[in-house]
């Protein structure tokens, strides 16, 4: 049983200058038998002491509105509570992030980058913690979940202006302490990268663990298989975007781009669905060149084939 807060000299003050705000005239006599009016003796000391005192800014809350108007696309209005939060709570991981997000989102890639990088600086001591603890699912942890997004961030940008040694430092830092969806979103992208340069065996290591979790599996299957045609390997390569293609029948037509239109929610794009599928050949597209596509439209041929085989003559699946 919860025991009752214990009633302090203070509030018993407080109730007594409510219950005699509430009963006393401002023309009676005070309580006090001063022979004075009520609202020449004690009515100014009650109002003072009802008067709930005015609390402290919560920097929680002043973090939570800036998302609430980050949601709404206003980054400045947003990107103002975050920095009002950041004021009450110096080297605050979650404001610095939600910041270089603000900025980010207003077209300042270097303000952006600047803040991130503040992330890592502020947040040393708990990477290492992490990675000496084998940590694999980092990014349940609330603590570490502001390092994670501005690793993941700095290892965005550097792969879209193409500095793609950068953004594998940036990648590694998330996948190697988580396994869950944010991880696997960083081994297909640091996948992505590696093909760049030319490495598809490193490539095909990265994304075989992303390819065993229940996140994203199937785009990790699709660029695995990318990784080892690239790397020689057909067979592999053949049942691994076999197996893409059974979680999602979609990748084969988006990427030939059989597909109109763009997928325009990708975070929210539910697995197997055509938005998946469109949002995977919109960011990975650019990797697969002609010979992965013609290699593909066999996979997708032989497929066909296979599933025809499989049907009686009236169309029934075979014995």
């Amino acid at each position: 049983m919860t025991a009752k807060p214990t009633r302090t000299q203070r509030d018993e003050e407080v109730e007594a200058a409510h219950a005699r705000l509430a009963n006393t005239g401002r023309n009676d006599p005070c309580f006090c038998d001063s022979g004075k009016k009520y609202k020449k003796c004690h009515l100014a000391a009650d109002e003072a002491a009802a008067l709930v005192p005015p609390q402290a800014p919560d920097p929680e809350e002043m973090l939570a509105a800036g998302w609430r108007l980050f949601e709404q696309r206003r980054p400045a209005a947003a990107e103002k509570e975050f920095r009002a939060a950041l004021s009450l709570k110096p080297d605050w991981p979650d404001a610095l992030v939600a910041i270089g997000l603000a900025r980010l989102r207003s077209g300042d890639q270097d303000a952006a980058r600047k803040e991130f990088n503040e992330v890592l600086r502020v947040s040393e001591k708990l990477a290492t913690e992490l990675r000496e603890s084998g940590a694999k699912d980092a990014f349940s942890r609330k603590e570490a979940q502001a390092y994670l997004r501005a690793s993941h961030a700095l290892g965005c940008l550097a792969f879209d202006q193409e500095r793609y040694q950068d953004a594998l430092v940036d990648l590694e830092r998330v996948y190697s302490v988580d396994q869950a969806a944010v991880g696997t979103e960083a081994r297909l992208i640091a996948g992505a990268a590696l093909l760049k340069l030319k490495r598809p065996a490193d490539a095909a290591q990265v994304l075989q663990v992303a390819s065993k979790s229940e996140a994203g599996a199937g785009r990790a299957l699709l660029s695995l298989g990318l990784a080892q045609f690239a790397a020689g390997d057909r067979a592999a390569a053949q049942a691994a975007m076999l197996q893409a293609l059974a979680a999602n029948s979609h990748f084969g037509a988006a990427l030939l781009g059989r597909v109109p239109g763009q997928a325009t929610n990708l975070g929210a794009a539910a697995a197997g669905s055509r938005e998946e599928a469109v949002g995977y050949a919109q960011t990975f597209g650019d990797a697969w060149d002609k010979e992965a596509k013609s290699f593909l439209k066999e996979v997708l041929a032989g497929r066909s084939a296979d599933a025809s085989k499989g049907r009686g003559a009236a169309g029934a699946p075979a014995e």
